[in-house]
């Protein structure tokens, strides 16, 4: 009994040595496992195939001095759409029509204004109008130095017998206009009513046309007396209108857009009417070079005088005929008016068989009579 007990003493003794060994074997591991088993969450975590992490901009850009601006983020300029080119007789045209719109001709506005200050920076009167898309520089413009008339200068004097008959004159015009040549037509027309009673409505008018452009017409209307022309109304029609008004009973002249009226001057003529006057007094007269006329003329904005000054005899040639004519001259009467010239014709009543009116800048439009017709007189 006592040998069993003694024997199995020992096996009891190596199973508790054995456990004890494999518990102190577990305790060693979990300890030399590392820190992160004691966490309650891991680290990372694996993401699925279809899963996003969305980063705060706080946190994911480092943060700057607030002394330090940020840097300005550049933004893409988007481009300006191709523009489709013109053709260059399309451009010849359009600048044809911009001198024609311009000249000792003025150019009208598309919208008068009520009150010259809502429209200080009119240019003076010239032909040529830019209509260039660029916003110019601001230009302080000086005003024209008005000239006085001459002293040798004659008026303008036309018996009503030496007016010519009713008449279209039709021209071929060429111009240069911003380094641009262009070509148009133009025309000259006079008509007075029929009869010997006086004085006896008449029209005058001078038109340019260009094509795909329109056209632009000088109108002056008024009364044909023993003295020659009374204008009472000149007007300016392209992309709306201008006009001065002659107003006898008050002696003065006034213009749209409260512009300021000018005293009324015996033997005033308009542009237009000026060419219809000058015809029936070289009709009428005998001038050698060098002679002076004098007469007051209204444009669409102011009236001052004018001094012509015949230069020369000059032939013309007009679908092979040779016309003799007189060329006068009427020079710029400040530093932005034009130049004109016209060349008058006795064989064609006085009328002009040319006229070119040339700017400061070089810019011109020349018209060369091609042809003549008979017109009716106007209707009662």
């Amino acid at each position: 009994m006592t040998v069993a007990i003694s024997s199995t003493l020992p096996k009891r003794q190596h199973l508790l040595a054995l456990g004890v060994g494999v518990a102190a074997l577990h305790f060693v591991l979990l300890v030399s496992s590392g820190s992160n088993m004691w966490h309650l969450q891991p680290d990372s975590q694996k993401l699925g195939p279809l899963q996003t992490r969305v980063l705060s901009t706080e946190m994911a850009q480092p943060k700057l001095d607030s002394a330090v601006p940020a840097p300005p983020v550049a933004r893409p300029v988007p481009r300006a759409p191709a523009r489709e080119a013109m053709p260059h007789s399309q451009q010849s045209q359009d600048a044809g029509m911009q001198a024609v719109a311009s000249a000792a001709l003025p150019t009208p506005p598309d919208n008068p204004p009520d009150n010259p200050a809502d429209n200080p920076a009119e240019l003076p009167t010239g032909i040529a109008t830019p209509k260039d898309i660029t916003e110019p520089p601001t230009v302080t413009l000086a005003e024209p130095t008005i000239k006085p008339a001459s002293p040798n200068a004659s008026a303008l004097v036309a018996k009503v017998g030496n007016f010519p008959d009713n008449t279209q004159i039709n021209y071929k015009l060429t111009g240069q206009e911003r380094g641009l040549n262009y070509h148009a037509s133009g025309s000259l027309k006079w008509q007075a009513k029929a009869g010997t009673a006086l004085p006896k409505a008449y029209e005058a008018e001078l038109r340019v046309k260009a094509f795909l452009v329109g056209s632009r017409v000088w109108r002056s209307v008024g009364q044909l007396s023993e003295n020659g022309l009374a204008p009472t109304r000149y007007s300016d029609s392209w992309r709306g209108e201008r006009a001065a008004h002659f107003e006898t009973d008050t002696q003065k002249i006034s213009f749209s857009g409260n512009l300021p009226s000018a005293p009324l001057l015996p033997g005033a003529q308009d542009q237009v009417s000026l060419f219809i006057q000058m015809a029936a007094t070289v009709s009428a007269q005998s001038f050698a070079p060098g002679a002076e006329l004098n007469v007051q003329t209204a444009t669409a904005r102011d009236a001052v005088n004018w001094t012509l000054t015949y230069k020369a005899d000059e032939f013309i040639d007009v679908n092979g005929d040779r016309l003799e004519t007189q060329r006068w001259v009427c020079l710029p009467r400040g530093k932005f008016d034009s130049q004109i010239e016209m060349w008058l014709a006795k064989a064609k009543g006085g009328l002009p068989a040319r006229i070119k009116i040339t700017q400061t800048s070089g810019n011109f439009i020349d018209m060369e009579m091609r042809s003549s017709e008979a017109l009716a007189a106007l209707p009662d």
